[in-house]
């Protein structure tokens, strides 16, 4: 063996006994992490009643803020949530989704809970007509949105198409982009799994 192919064999097992790189995040962190768990909606389905923005203990809560009428972002974000889920397989089962509507005049809750459901059937479809409430829930999770109706009468809606991750203690620990992989999505909620549970 060579000089250099020694020093190069040595470099990987310091490596490898300290544990290797870091594993790396497709999503992004911001620091501190922003409290959310003190905010809360009404559930229109499930058990209903209020729903605190926080996971169960040692779970992560994904949330998404959406309108039904959305003709590509939402639909594409939540079948992308349905997919990582089932990739994620038994682990799947330890990560609960929230879907707050960003449109309560036109997503009854019916409308909202048939839309939600339909991607995924366990997931908890919020709602509020409290526009105060909803746009203070929005910005702590740093989302906004806008709704207007234009000259010919159609309403046009703007929102942020993040999704978000959050913690047990009630803390925002991650924001995917729109158009993440869902490979990406379920490397994350594996990470954020593993350090939860740590």
């Amino acid at each position: 063996m060579t000089r250099l192919a020694s020093v190069l064999l040595a470099f990987a097992l310091i490596a490898a006994a300290c544990g290797g790189e870091e594993a790396t995040l497709a999503g992004y962190e911001i620091e501190p992490d922003p409290a959310v768990g003190t905010y809360s909606l009404p559930a229109v389905n499930q058990a209903g009643g209020d729903f605190d923005f926080r996971a169960d203990d040692d779970e992560i809560l994904m949330v998404y803020f959406a309108f039904t009428n959305c003709p590509d972002f939402c639909p594409t974000t939540l079948a992308d949530t349905r997919i990582a889920l089932n990739e994620l397989g038994a682990r799947a089962d330890e990560v609960d989704v929230a879907v707050v509507t960003i449109d309560p005049d036109r997503d009854t809750a019916e409308i909202l809970t048939n839309y939600v459901e339909t991607f995924i059937a366990d997931a908890t479809a919020l709602r509020t007509e409290d526009q105060t409430l909803l746009r203070e829930t929005a910005f702590a999770f740093g989302a906004d949105y806008r709704i207007v109706t234009d000259d010919a009468g159609e309403i046009e809606v703007g929102h942020t198409t993040n999704l978000f991750a959050v913690d047990d203690t009630g803390s925002l620990v991650l924001t995917w982009p729109f158009g993440v992989t869902t490979d990406d999505i379920v490397n994350d909620l594996t990470i954020l799994l593993d350090r939860t549970q740590a």
